[in-house]
C-alpha cells in the first residue's frame, strides 16, 4: 500500500467521523424538535382544555352561583395545574436533551482527537518507512552508478592499451 493510498484512507475515515458527528447532531436535533413540538401540542391541549373548562364554569355561574364557586375554583386549580405541569416537563425534557447532545457531542469530539491522533502516529510511520525506503534507493543507485564508472574506467584502459598496441 503506498503513502497517498495510505493517508487518502485516513482522510476518508476523518470524512466519514465528520460525517457521522454531523448526523448525530442532526439526529440530536430533530429529537429535539419533536420533544418541543410534543410539549408545545400538550401545552396546548391543556390551554385548549382549560378555556373549555373555563368556559363551562361560567355557564354554570351563571345557573348555581354558590354551589358551583367552589366547584369552578377547583377545575380552575386543576387546569392551571396541568398548564404548569406541562410547562415543567417540557423545560425538564429539553434540559435533558441538552445534555444528552451535549455528551454525545463531547463523545464525537474524542473520538475526532483519537482518529486524529491515530492518523498522525500512522502518518510519521509512513514517513519513516518513506525515508528508510528512500535511503535504500539512494544507496543502491549510488552503488550501480559507481559500478557504471569502474565498468567505464575499465573500458577505457582496455582501449588505451589496445590503441597502444
Amino acid at each position: 500500500m503506498t503513502i497517498e493510498k495510505k493517508v487518502d484512507d485516513l482522510k476518508e475515515k476523518a470524512s466519514e467521523l465528520g460525517d457521522d458527528l454531523k448526523l448525530k447532531a442532526d439526529e440530536a436535533k430533530l429529537a429535539g424538535e419533536k420533544v418541543i413540538d410534543d410539549v408545545k401540542h400538550e401545552a396546548k391541549a391543556a390551554q385548549l382544555a382549560g378555556e373549555e373548562k373555563i368556559n363551562e364554569l361560567k355557564h354554570d355561574l351563571k345557573e348555581e352561583h354558590a354551589e358551583q364557586s367552589d366547584a369552578a375554583h377547583s377545575q380552575l386549580d386543576d387546569a392551571k395545574a396541568k398548564w404548569s405541569d406541562a410547562q415543567q416537563q417540557a423545560q425538564e425534557k429539553l434540559e435533558h436533551l441538552k445534555t444528552e447532545a451535549s455528551h454525545k457531542f463531547e463523545e464525537a469530539k474524542l473520538k475526532a482527537n483519537e482518529l486524529k491522533q491515530e492518523a498522525s502516529v500512522k502518518f510519521d510511520e509512513l514517513k519513516a518507512q518513506a525515508t528508510t525506503k528512500f535511503d535504500e534507493l539512494k544507496k543502491a543507485a549510488t552503488e550501480k552508478i559507481n559500478s557504471f564508472k569502474k565498468d567505464d574506467s575499465a573500458k577505457v584502459d582496455e582501449q588505451d592499451k589496445d590503441q597502444q598496441v
